[in-house]
This record gives C-alpha cells, structure tokens and sequence, in this order.
C-alpha cells in the first residue's frame, strides 16, 4: 500500500507494477498538479524511465530541445548583466556516461504522465480523492482506514506493507514519532506561477533556463523557464516568515525582476519554507517512508524529487524481492542504511548551493551608473565566478556517482573508494556503485544497464570463466539470475573483472575475475539473509 501520489508515490506504483508486485495507491487529490514545484527530470530518474518505457515521452514533454539551459546573473531582466553560465541546448549535449540525459520536464506534465502509465498497470490500484484517516500495523500486515472523499463511503485496506510518500507535512511520520534533523527555516519564499509570451522583455540577454536577481541586498528572486515558450515561475526569496501578498504585490514583484513593465497573467502564488532536513529512520516496522516524508531540500541543484524516486526504486526492488520469497530477512533493513546517508549528503549539497549566494558581497553600487557601481560589478562577478556557482548545474558526480559503501547486502573487493565529486562522475564498476553505461554493440540503441532489472545480472566478459556454481548457489536460493555474455573490450575494461553481478537497481553487488570461494554465502549477503 502506498499513501501519496505525487511523483515519488507513483514513480512507486509504477516500478513495483513493473516487477509484478500487487499495490495499490491513496491519494487524498486527482493526481494532477496546478503550480510547478518541481522542474527536473535527473540523469538516474531518466534511466528509470527509459526501463518503464517513457523516456521519449518524458523527453516529449520537456523544453525544446534547442532551448540553452544557459544561467544568467543580473540586476534585473532588462538591467546589469554580473555573469552568466552557459550550458548547451539538449540537442547538443554529448552524454558518454548514460544513455539518457537530465530533461527540464515540469511537474505539472511528469506527474500526469506517471498517473497514466500507472493506471495502465494491472496489477496497480489507484484511488484517488481517498483520504488516509488512520492506520495500524502488526506482526503480519498494515490495516489502513480511508475514505471515499466523493462518495463519503468508509474503506478498509489490509496490505503487508506500507510506504509513506504523503509528502513534507506527512501525517504518517508524524504519527510514528521520527523525528526530521536539520535546518527547519533556510529561508521563507513564494512563486509566482505566470504566462506571458512577451520573450523581448524577458530574454533581453539571450534566453536562460533561470535568471537569478540581485539588489542592494542580495540574491532576491530567480525566474525559470517552465516550457521555453511562455510559463514561467517567478521565486521570491529570504521574505519574513508568513509573508503573504496580494495578487497585485506579485505583479509588482513581476515588473521588478523584469525591470520593466510586460504582458503576463498571473496562475497561481505558492509560499513555501526551504529546509535542510533528514528524518532519523526510514522504517518502522513494516511502514517504510520515502521522497519528502524524510527529507526537504533547497531545490538548488533539482535533487529533491530525483531523490525521492531513487528511495522509490530502492525499496521497491527489495520490497518485490521479499514478497517473491527469496529475499532474505535482512534485505527492507538495508533501504535505511543505504539511502538515508544519500539523502544526507544531496540535502547538504543542496543547502551549499544556497548558502554560496551569501558570500557575494552586497551594496548599493550593484545598480548604479557610476564608476563605483562599475568597479563593485566588476568586484562581484570576479567573486561568483571563483565561488563556481556553476557546481549547481553540473552535478554528474552526485547524480551518477553516489555509492553504497559499507552496506550489508554489498560485496566489498577490496578497491580504495574513489574520491565523491559533486561536479564529476568516477566511472567504476567498483561494488556498491551504479553499474556504469557502455553502449553495447555498434550503435546507440541498447546501453548496458538495459540488461538489469528485475532480477540479479551476472555480466560475463570471458566466456572461458566457469561460472556454473554462481549460477548454482543462486538457483539453490530461487535467486533470479539471467547470465550476460559481453564480447566488447571497451566495456569490459570499464568493468575491470571478468565477472560483475548488478542488482536490479542497476547497482554493481560483486565482482571478481572467477567464482568466488564459497558462492552460497556471496549469494545469501546480497539477497539481505
């Protein structure tokens, strides 16, 4: 049973509807979204949904693929340019270490679409306008109490397991008693959501995936491109708390970002708190939480979401695992120990990104004509371009190259760890690291993570390599394992051994150059027994 459905509840449904797992899913709305919260479709969540098989529709549904993902620092819209960043248009990025590519895919058409796809599922139940009154959970199951929001019929859902993606003021975590560790208040802000096609006004300087402002004070507001073409979200930040304005407070905040007067219309005004927070478990018992039930983020670097359907594939392989029967006792317990260190390090980078803008220095030269106001742009675009505030948008590094070191269902082979870098992804296929992507064959039609999935893959880069008590030790387990023979010498010097087991999340479980010793006992670790 999952409660939520928002992207990380339906990212959910889908993937367990993928695996065969019966699920059905609470969502106290329709599943459509009416402000944009979200605007980034990550690398890893990318290759998700090439494996659901939405990827083009995912890339349908983005900014056009000409449109620069350009950065620019400014005054105002029509005012002092302090810097920018360029970024290739997605048609003109070259991508050697997946087979997908980050898409600027608002929520507002990515949440629908996961709604869809799910509902097509068989074995997903969506129930929508259903509201989660309470629950109970014991030795055997979870018991929750809803109601049919329309029809006002009382419901009673009894499901082995539950997962709790009912969002940042999640009732289920609250009832559970965890705890969120953190920064409650980085700063207090609200979006302006808008249509105008007025490009002469708001693309003076060239077009821009945002367009940060700075006055007197500081960094004050950003404008990002939704579509490319005429929404746009307007965030005014560092406001007092509970701050609330009028409609024609926004249009004034409008005309201040732009630094003129254009033609817009205004949808909808959202106010919101950023935080750097964690919670301080995952699970209790059989109640699992995921996405931002356990931790809010600066959207600062477009993590929060993508790491909320990385938790979502996490437990959903485990969770398919265990109800298959060949997933150890051990295995629901390693969804906390390995991806809440993960959310811990995203959320502090997602915080470092916002803190940065307060080391720009502050004044009222930064808007004057004057060769003081000249000289301290000058001074201030020297120092953000020392900051590299260009790490936030260039983040394969955390993206691609996040690790499960330590965890108890991974095979260490005694390699040094690679140094984490934000910026730049380490290709490896070193255990407890994503498999990394190879194109197999001539062509681009099929990458290696292609081959992984719902069950453990053994790649075989020698077919001379006896690998029948791999294969043994995990039939005597009912373990799924499918055997992949690469005869590719560039591919095979990226994974470094001759054999490489990937879990069905597409990270890399053990990898040696023959069988190991005792196979029986690598199979039980990484199975969670």
């Amino acid at each position: 049973m999952i409660i939520g459905g928002g992207p990380v509840g339906l990212a959910l449904s889908i993937d367990l509807g993928w695996r065969g797992v019966e699920c059905q899913m609470v969502e106290a709305r329709d599943g459509s979204v009416g402000h944009p919260k979200m605007n980034q479709v990550g690398n890893r969540t990318q290759e998700f949904c090439r494996r659901w098989g939405i990827g083009q529709q995912v890339r349908d549904l983005s900014i056009p693929e000409d449109f620069p993902r350009n950065i620019h620092f400014l005054t105002t819209v029509t005012g002092y340019e302090l810097g920018r960043y360029e970024f290739p248009a997605r048609q003109d990025v070259v991508q050697p270490y997946s087979p997908e590519f980050m898409q600027r895919c608002s929520q507002i058409w990515f949440d629908p679409l996961l709604r869809d796809v799910a509902a097509d599922m068989p074995n997903v139940t969506q129930l929508f306008y259903t509201r989660l009154d309470r629950f109970e959970q014991d030795a055997e199951g979870v018991t929750a109490f809803v109601t049919d929001t329309e029809s006002g019929e009382d419901k009673i859902i009894r499901a082995l397991y539950m997962v709790a993606c009912d969002g940042a003021e999640s009732a289920i975590r609250d009832e559970l008693g965890i705890e969120l560790i953190g920064d409650q208040s980085l700063s207090f802000n609200i979006n302006v959501f808008i249509k105008s096609s007025d490009h002469a006004a708001l693309f003076p300087k060239g077009r821009a995936t945002m367009q940060w402002m700075f006055n007197e004070a500081g960094m004050w507001a950003d404008i990002v491109s939704i579509n490319g073409k005429d929404l746009w979200r307007l965030s005014i930040m560092k406001l007092l708390l509970g701050t609330e304005i009028t409609e024609a407070e926004a249009a004034d905040y409008i005309r201040k970002a732009v630094g003129q007067d254009l033609e817009f219309e205004i949808y909808s005004i959202l106010p919101w708190m950023r935080k750097r927070v964690v919670a301080e478990r995952y699970q209790e018992g059989r109640i699992f939480l995921a996405g931002d039930a356990v931790h809010q983020m600066s959207p600062t670097g477009g993590f929060g979401m993508n790491t909320g359907i990385q938790e979502a594939v996490d437990i959903s392989w485990k969770l398919a695992t265990v109800l298959a029967g060949w997933g150890g006792d051990k295995l629901l317990a390693t969804y906390d120990t390995e991806r809440r260190p993960i959310a811990q390090l995203i959320t502090n980078e997602g915080a470092r990104n916002f803190t940065q803008f307060a080391k720009l220095p502050i004044g009222p030269e930064i808007d004057q004509d004057t060769p003081a106001g000249e000289a301290f742009r000058k001074e201030f675009t020297r120092i953000l371009y020392d900051l590299r505030m260009d790490r936030e948008y260039d983040t394969d590094g955390i993206v691609l190259g996040y690790r499960y070191e330590g965890s108890p269902i991974i095979v260490p082979d005694g390699t040094p760890e690679p140094e984490f870098d934000v910026m730049n992804y380490t290709t490896t296929a070193r255990p407890g690291h994503r498999a990394p992507h190879a194109w197999i064959g001539d062509g681009e039609d099929k990458s290696t993570l292609d081959l992984f999935g719902r069950g453990f893959t053994l790649l075989r880069f020698d077919p001379t390599v006896p690998i029948d008590a791999l294969v043994a030790a995990a039939a005597e387990r009912n373990m799924p394992l499918v055997v992949e023979d690469i005869d590719q010498a560039d591919i095979a010097e990226i994974y470094a051994r001759k054999l490489v087991l990937v879990r069905p999340d597409d990270h890399v479980a053990w990898r040696g150059d023959t069988c190991p010793d005792d196979c029986l006992s690598v199979i039980d670790t990484i199975r969670g027994a």
